[in-house]
C-alpha cells in the first residue's frame, strides 16, 4: 500500500512506509534534496497534478494514480516523491519490471533517496532477487536506522537466505519497534528453530500466537517446538488448535476461489470503467456471501469512485468488522475520516495499516 503524502502526520510518516506492495511517503510532499519540482509545461502546477494523483490513490483508483504520476514526471523527472509513488503504483498494477527500471534510473542520479530505495527493495523481493533486496534494505537502514519495515523485511530476507544471525538481529529490532506485530515474533521464532535455540523459539512463537490466536503457522511450529522440547501435553494441545485452524483455512481458501470465479463480470466492468454495473455485481455477490470481507471492501472502493461516500463508509466498516486484518479498508476509511474532519480517527486507521502491512511479499510460509 502506498500512502500519499498529503495529510499525514510527520511522526507517522516513517512508520507508514509499509505494505505488500509498499510505497513511499515523503512527509510534507516536497522534493528531496537536489531533486527539483517546479511547474508543469502544460501550465498546470506540479502541486495540482500530484494532488490529483494522491486523490486517485486515496480513492483506490491505482490506474489513474499511475497515469497522473507519469504526467508529473514528464515535466519534473527528478521529483523524488512522485518517482517513489509511481514505482509503488507500478507494483500494485503488476508492472514490476517497469518499476525496477524507473527506480534504478532515478537512484543512479539520487542514490541517497531512501524512500525510492525502499520501494526498489520491494521490487527485488517481488522478483525473487533476495540479495539485491537485502542490499537495498541495508542502504535504507544506514539513513533510517529505526525504520520498522526495513528491519522486518531485511530479517525476512536474511532468514530466507539462511543468514540466521543477521535475521535475528533485524527481527529482534522489529519486535522492539512494534511489540504487537505477530509476524515479527513468528519469523523470529522460526529463525531460533533453525539455530536450534528451542526455548527462545518457543517464547517467540507463543508471543505470535498470543497476539494473533488464528495464526496457523505459529500454531503449527509451536506444536513442533513443544514436541522437540519434550513438552508433549502442550504439543498435543497446539496440534489440536492447528488442526482446527487449518481446516477452517482450507475451507476459506475454497470459498475465496469460488467467489473469485464469480467476480469475473464485475472485474470486466471495472476495466471498462462501468463502476455502477460492477457495484451491482459485487452487491449481488455480497448478498450470497455476507461474511466475506473482501467483497465489502470492493463495494466500498466502488462507492467511493461513484461519490457515495457515506455508503462507502458503512461498507468499509463492515469489511473490517468481519476481518480486521485486511489493510485496504482501514486505509480507505482513513481517507473518509479525514474528509469528514476527524483527523484523530484517520490517524488511528493509518496506524492500523502500519501494523498490518509490515509483512513482506507473500507473507510467511510454515
Amino acid at each position: 500500500m502506498i500512502l500519499p503524502s498529503r495529510g499525514l502526520r510527520p511522526a507517522a510518516c516513517g512508520a507508514l512506509l509499509l505494505g505488500i506492495a509498499v510505497g513511499a511517503v515523503r512527509c510534507g510532499g516536497g522534493p528531496p534534496g537536489g531533486a527539483p519540482g517546479g511547474p508543469v509545461a502544460s501550465g498546470e502546477s506540479l502541486e495540482t497534478i500530484l494532488s490529483h494523483a494522491d486523490a486517485a490513490f486515496r480513492d483506490a483508483d491505482y490506474v489513474e494514480a499511475q497515469k497522473t504520476y507519469e504526467e508529473a514526471l514528464k515535466a519534473a523527472p527528478d521529483h523524488g516523491p512522485a518517482t517513489a509513488n509511481l514505482g509503488a503504483c507500478y507494483l500494485l498494477n503488476r508492472k514490476v519490471r517497469k518499476a525496477r527500471e524507473l527506480l534504478q534510473a532515478y537512484l543512479a542520479r539520487h542514490p541517497g533517496d531512501a524512500d525510492a530505495r525502499l520501494v526498489l527493495a520491494r521490487v527485488f523481493i517481488r522478483l525473487g532477487d533476495l540479495e539485491a533486496a537485502a542490499g537495498a534494505l541495508r542502504a535504507v537502514l544506514r539513513s533510517r536506522p529505526g525504520l520498522l519495515v526495513a528491519h522486518y523485511n531485511l530479517g525476512f530476507v536474511a532468514y530466507r537466505a539462511r543468514r540466521y544471525d543477521e535475521a535475528v538481529e533485524h527481527l529482534k529490532a522489529s519486535v522492539e519497534l512494534k511489540p504487537d506485530l505477530p509476524e515479527a515474533h513468528y519469523k523470529l521464532g522460526l529463525t531460533y528453530l533453525a539455530l536450534g535455540r528451542q526455548d527462545e523459539a518457543i517464547a517467540s512463537l507463543e508471543k505470535a500466537a498470543a497476539i494473533d490466536p488464528r495464526h496457523v503457522g505459529a500454531r503449527f511450529n509451536l506444536a513442533n517446538a513443544y514436541a522437540r522440547a519434550g513438552r508433549m501435553r502442550e504439543a498435543r494441545e497446539e496440534q489440536a488448535v492447528y488442526a482446527d485452524l487449518s481446516g477452517r483455512s482450507k475451507a476459506q481458501q475454497e470459498k475465496d476461489t469460488q467467489i473469485k470465479a464469480s467476480s469475473v463480470r464485475a472485474i470486466r466492468y471495472i476495466q471498462e470503467n462501468k463502476y455502477a454495473e460492477a457495484l451491482a455485481e459485487y452487491e449481488a455477490l455480497a448478498r450470497r456471501h455476507p461474511g466475506h470481507a473482501p467483497l465489502h471492501n470492493e463495494i466500498g472502493r466502488l462507492q467511493i469512485r461513484l461519490g457515495q461516500r457515506q455508503q462507502a463508509f458503512e461498507s468499509l466498516r463492515k469489511a473490517v468488522s468481519i476481518d480486521a486484518r485486511l489493510s485496504e479498508p482501514h486505509y480507505l476509511l482513513a481517507g473518509l475520516y479525514r474528509d469528514m474532519g476527524d483527523a484523530a480517527a484517520a490517524d488511528r486507521e493509518l496506524e492500523i495499516v502500519a501494523t498490518l502491512e509490515a509483512i513482506p511479499e507473500g507473507k510467511s510460509g510454515y
